[in-house]
């Protein structure tokens, strides 16, 4: 890391002998961020031009899919820290599966290790617990005090983090080792997203002074295939929800609405939906769901309102209610936390997929949609009651 690249020599030597010449993005792309610190995304302005370019020292805002930041003060604040970020996370494996970690002020703005475990990779946000593991580092050892959320705002944040977490092939204690093997001092290290790839953000002190950020992407399966498995998802489930039409499924016949065109009814006032099914309502009859948010897909699942669209759907026309879903209701928040996430690590929205299960049996009827995932994949599970009474799954992605 003391060494500058020649490539840095060769860009320096250019712009000296010639005030108008500039390097190109693919010249300190090449280079990599092995080089003395400089910023050139800074001084040639290519943060927050449009495209979205990862070999910046700092995280690009058009790289960037949440808002969040290091708190530090100076990244070199991590240095009075006697515990290393791995062994932080070493010990925290002890309480759960880690999905997020960072140094932060705490309430008193002296240095704290944060970090965040869940109880379960295996299950969902729904059914799942997340808490914060923190306490200061300046101390060895490293003495903790355990919180459990019940707030929309780490809920939802905890949420996120969990999928693109189920979304990768490795986990935070894999990067953190990788980048801290190489000398380097890790202080903030989260899930996100950058140009719809589930991955990591991580913020690293190197040469005890340059503060540099990178995703690292978390090799998730980036296929694309229609699945049909059948009359469910079968052992390849990633969450526990399944149709609530009760004993008869083809009480869905009685709807005058299809769900695409409801969906698009709905895209004519809020921005985006994120999950729709046919249901047995509170009242007995059926009813159609739609869930939707406040803000688009760029939107973080933390900086959104979600709401529940339910309404008659055998009526010549559909008036749903809306009820928007707060905190205690924590299994609704989650859920469309979960959902959110996984919509934008895909290009296909859930109309498109309700379109094309709607095209891939004749006159069947698309009763329930949902995002879902299946090993690493994102997709979306769709039912649909084909014309002879049979119900079909698939899996979209």
């Amino acid at each position: 890391m003391n060494k500058t690249p020649l490539l840095f020599i060769l860009l320096a030597g250019a712009c000296a002998g010639n005030a108008s010449t500039t390097p190109s993005k693919d010249d300190i792309r090449a280079q990599g961020k092995a080089d003395d610190g400089h910023d050139w995304c800074g001084e040639y302005g290519w943060y927050g031009d449009g495209v979205c370019d990862d070999f910046c020292a700092k995280r690009d805002p058009d790289c960037a899919s949440d808002q969040r930041e290091p708190e530090l003060a100076s990244p070199t604040d991590v240095l009075a820290s006697k515990i290393a970020m791995a062994d932080g996370l070493a010990q925290a494996a002890q309480t759960g599966p880690v999905i997020e970690a960072k140094f932060e002020p705490d309430d008193s703005g002296n240095l704290s290790l944060s970090i965040y475990p869940a109880k379960s990779l295996d299950l969902d946000s729904e059914r799942n617990v997340f808490q914060e593991l923190s306490g200061d580092p300046t101390h060895a050892p490293w003495m903790t005090g355990l919180e459990t959320f019940h707030d929309f705002e780490h809920l939802t944040r905890s949420s996120r983090d969990l999928t693109l977490r189920q979304l990768s092939s490795f986990g935070i204690e894999d990067v953190v080792h990788e980048v801290e093997e190489g000398g380097a001092k890790v202080y903030w290290a989260v899930p996100t997203i950058q140009e719809g790839r589930a991955g990591y953000g991580v913020w690293a002190l190197y040469n005890d002074k340059d503060g540099e950020y990178t995703f690292v992407d978390g090799a998730g399966s980036h296929r694309r295939q229609t699945l049909a498995l059948g009359t469910g998802p079968g052992t390849g489930a990633t969450d526990a929800r399944t149709p609530e039409l009760g004993s008869d499924v083809t009480i869905v016949r009685n709807a005058r609405i299809e769900m695409s065109s409801a969906l698009k009814q709905l895209l004519q006032q809020y921005p985006q939906v994120i999950e729709a099914k046919y249901e047995i309502g509170d009242d007995g009859n059926l009813s159609l769901s739609i869930y939707t948010t406040s803000h688009g897909k760029d939107t973080d699942a933390e900086h959104q309102d979600f709401y529940e669209l339910a309404g008659d759907p055998t009526q010549a026309t559909y008036e749903p209610t809306a009820a928007k879903f707060d905190v205690p209701d924590e299994e609704h928040v989650t859920r469309s936390a979960r959902d959110l996430t996984l919509i934008q690590t895909q290009s296909m929205s859930l109309v498109d997929a309700v379109s094309k299960a709607e095209s891939l049996i004749s006159n069947g009827v698309v009763f329930w949609a949902i995002p879902t995932m299946r090993g690493t994949r994102a997709g979306y599970g769709v039912y649909i009651l084909a014309p002879d009474n049979t119900v079909h799954y698939y899996f979209l992605s």
